[in-house]
């Protein structure tokens, strides 16, 4: 039987979403003692926690300033997550596990059906992983029987890996990050007991023909090439509706100044991947300094707040150029649906017209390359298709203002007055200098 705990809200995994989610309730009731309740789960605050040989888990688990022992036979039917303790799994877990400031080792006899992610202490895995496998901060040792079903990626910590160790998906090269005292001066698991190695019980799952995978991919890209094609064309039509001014004014610097536009645009899809890139790595910062408070029970709002500061740190270059994005992609449908009007004669449409004739013009195009093949096609074509709207709506600061399109010569006419005195006059030479 479970060691103590009542129920809690089912609490979403990975990284900081993971930690926001889970360690909310938690600092809000540390003051009342070590046991919270809501529903879909159980979480336990300072308190070891190890289930019995064949106990069945239902919901998500987590344990704060406690370690974790889920013997073999048992199971956990939800997502695991500890912080500032160890966690050892000999036994069956369905979700994800993530370990935050503590050590994780996965016996042979251990299976996670999710994704694993540890750091502060290092993972030692000698069962299987059906997910991705991720260490921050510490070693990540694979003995002979591991098999990891995703991808591997280790930050700034070591990995050994024995002969015969699998991983089935890719492998990201070492990356090293600037080091953190997460945890300084915690103890170490004790070393697991070396098994003579066998092969997992468990069969690995066999591969598809070559022919049913490729009909299977190509059957999901093209419903969900519909069913986006379909939803885009109706936020198009009520963009047009809810700001028809804004949409006209990209659509006139879009005729205007068309490579101008094109120009600006790529250059903006550039320097938004750069801020994003950036963003990423102050987020990675921040959550690891978030761990650290967290791991000290105390400051656990404080590291919650730096982890929502983190998740913020994405939200403003996507949202501004998705906006961005619809909004040109919109005018330039409009462009489209005018000449394409004025090719078959049809001068009684409306702007609405044109803009649905446009839209579904360029958005079946970027649908069919999609499906054909989303990498080498579709994305391109995406891409260079948006960036002719994306500079014109710059231009126009998001349809604010008109379109200021730089003539290619200034000559400034005379006026009638000086034309007519001028009229008849032949041009004097200029006065000799003595």
């Amino acid at each position: 039987m479970v060691q103590g705990g009542h129920t809690v809200r089912k609490k979403g995994l990975w990284l900081g979403l993971l930690a926001l989610l889970l360690l909310w309730p938690a600092s809000a009731a540390l003051a009342d003692g070590p046991r919270i309740q809501a529903d879909g789960g159980r979480i336990f605050v300072s308190e070891d926690v190890t289930l019995e040989a064949g106990e069945i888990f239902q919901g998500d688990l987590g344990v704060f300033d406690g370690s974790l022992t889920v013997p073999q036979d048992s199971v956990v039917r939800g997502d695991v997550f500890l912080t500032n303790g160890d966690a050892r799994i000999a036994g069956r877990i369905d979700g994800d596990v993530a370990v935050i400031a503590g050590a994780l080792v996965l016996e042979q006899a251990g299976r996670v059906g999710g994704d694993v992610f540890a750091t502060g202490g290092g993972a030692d895995i000698a069962g299987r992983v059906d997910g991705s496998l991720s260490s921050m901060f510490g070693g990540a040792d694979l003995r002979s029987t591991a098999v990891v079903g995703g991808d591997l990626m280790v930050l700034s910590g070591r990995l050994d890996r024995e002969p015969g160790a699998r991983v089935l998906g890719e492998e990201l090269p070492q990356m090293r990050l600037p080091d953190l005292p997460i945890i300084p001066g915690r103890a170490t698991v004790p070393v697991v007991p070396r098994v003579t190695p066998q092969v997992p019980s468990w069969p690995l799952r066999p591969q598809q023909p070559r022919l049913t995978q490729e009909v299977g991919h190509f059957v999901g890209r093209a419903f969900g090439a519909g069913l986006m094609s379909l939803l885009f064309i109706g936020l198009g039509l009520l963009v047009v509706l809810i700001w028809p001014r804004p949409t006209t004014r990209v659509a006139e610097c879009i005729r205007l100044m068309p490579l101008q536009s094109f120009g600006l645009g790529l250059l903006t899809f550039f320097i938004a991947a750069a801020l994003e890139a950036l963003a990423a790595v102050l987020m990675i910062v921040v959550i690891m300094v978030a761990a650290a408070l967290i791991s000290t029970v105390i400051l656990i709002p404080v590291g919650l707040l730096l982890i929502l500061v983190s998740v913020l740190l994405l939200l403003p270059v996507p949202l501004a150029l998705a906006g961005a994005i619809v909004l040109g992609w919109v005018a330039l449908a409009e462009v489209v649906g005018q000449k394409v009007s004025q090719l078959v004669k049809a001068h009684s449409v409306k702007p609405l017209g044109h803009a649905l004739i446009g839209l579904a013009i360029t958005v079946l195009l970027a649908s069919f390359f999609w499906i054909l093949k989303p990498v080498c096609c579709g994305w391109p074509f995406v891409i260079l298709l948006s960036s002719v709207g994306l500079g014109a709506v710059f231009h126009t600061r998001f349809g604010k203002q008109p379109c200021q399109q730089v003539p290619a010569a200034t000559s400034e006419a005379l006026p009638p007055e000086a034309m007519d005195e001028e009229a008849g006059q032949p041009d004097q030479p200029p006065a000799a200098t003595p």
